[in-house]
């Protein structure tokens, strides 16, 4: 008689619990998600947020699916939230705030792809209203800010579509990649892994692989890169001017998580993999003498913003732990721990809870760039996926385990 299967280790989920439990302080205001102090106070300073809320409810999906505490009310609160107070019903699409907050701006490709990455994650763990939110967030996606001539997404609109925003963004393109491998399994249409593909030629193999893998993020209209965007304000959170280390990072696990997806014509995506997460690394750790990750270079490496981001850490560790069970990066095992090192050491607030969001050079808190702590998404992914088979998306690597 043959035994069976081995029995996965059980993961550790203590920063997991950790994380989430800091993150419930978020559902204590009227709508969707707050934005978080550090302390873990709703900052009312903020209004509410189709973005906060999105990535809220994505990362109170994958607790639930650990099997955290009550975490499925709390999935159905960020569905409710992002139906009826996100949702445009006149002219479709999601809204970046609420009705009667102030300007709502423009409808981005960025906030819709984390709606459809929350929408999406949530359908496939059991909330069935999740479905409908998924369908709208793919059919905005698809329907409005997709470029056929570019094959990638427009950045923004006006609210009503008719007016595009004269830019086209890698960021929002970036997270448009993860949130249609999510719906493609959770809505069953494998074409929307052919979209993501396309993003990632354009971006990575077109682009980033012609600067050397020195990836420019800002783009015309017609796809040209804009090597000077926002020199003039060069620490912008979601549009910073040159080379954004933390992309690099995340673009190198996306592009083998979509070629373990068995998308068609992917057999250069391992290899570009590689390059981008070897050059991070080359050229962003301690890059103005100091340990850590600097936010930003220009285009000849030299440090711009030397400001250490935690997202930028966590998506580093998420690579690594991916380059090494790939076995692209012999030194990829020791960088995970080097980097979870760093980030427990440096960034772990062992006061307040969580974990710091922003340092200084010198290892100090900071918050030039991001205030307080509203996010839970980056440092799940980098909680989790050392400890997780490769996998499409993060609900993948643990259905597989």
């Amino acid at each position: 008689m043959s035994a069976g299967p081995a029995a996965a280790e059980p993961l550790d989920l203590r920063n997991v619990t950790r994380l989430i439990d800091f993150a419930r302080g978020s559902a204590g205001g009227e709508r969707g998600f707050g934005h978080l102090d550090n302390s873990g106070q709703i900052d009312s300073s903020f209004p509410p947020s189709v973005l906060i809320t999105a990535r809220m409810t994505f990362s109170f999906a994958i607790a639930a699916e650990l099997g955290l505490d009550d975490c499925d009310a709390l999935v159905a609160r960020g569905i409710t939230s992002l139906a009826e107070d996100f949702f445009d019903s006149t002219h479709g699409g999601f809204r970046s705030i609420p009705l009667g907050f102030g300007d709502p701006g423009r409808k981005s490709a960025y906030d819709t792809s984390f709606v459809l990455l929350a929408a999406s994650t949530a359908f496939a763990t059991g909330n069935t209203d999740a479905q409908w939110v998924a369908h709208e967030a793919r059919d905005a996606l698809l329907e409005k800010f997709w470029r056929e001539d570019l094959e990638v997404f427009a950045n923004s609109f006006t609210e009503d579509f008719s007016v595009p925003e004269p830019y086209v963004g890698a960021n929002a393109n970036m997270h448009a990649v993860e949130a249609l491998m999510a719906a493609s399994k959770a809505l069953d249409d494998f074409s929307l892994m052919e979209r993501a593909r396309e993003i990632s030629e354009f971006m990575i193999n077109r682009h980033a692989r012609g600067s050397q893998w020195m990836m420019p993020e800002h783009f015309d209209p017609s796809g040209n890169a804009l090597h000077d965007f926002n020199v003039e304000s060069p620490d912008d959170e979601f549009r910073p001017y040159g080379v954004t280390i933390g992309h690099l990072f995340e673009w190198s696990r996306l592009l083998l998580e979509l070629h373990h997806s068995g998308v068609k014509n992917a057999e250069w995506m391992p290899e570009a993999a590689q390059n981008l997460y070897e050059t991070a690394k080359r050229v962003g750790w301690a890059a103005d003498g100091n340990p850590g990750f600097v936010y930003t270079l220009d285009w000849d490496g030299n440090p711009v913003v030397t400001e250490r981001m935690m997202w930028v850490v966590a998506e580093a560790i998420s690579a690594a732990a991916e380059m090494d069970k790939g076995g692209l990066t012999p030194s990829a095992q020791d960088d995970v721990t080097t980097w979870e090192h760093h980030l427990n050491e440096m960034f772990q607030d062992l006061d307040q809870g969580s974990w710091h969001h922003q340092l200084s050079a010198n290892g100090q808190p900071s918050s030039t760039i991001a205030n307080g702590k509203p996010d839970a998404y980056h440092l799940l992914h980098a909680l989790l996926i050392p400890q997780l088979p490769q996998g499409s998306g993060l609900l993948d690597r643990i259905r597989h385990r």
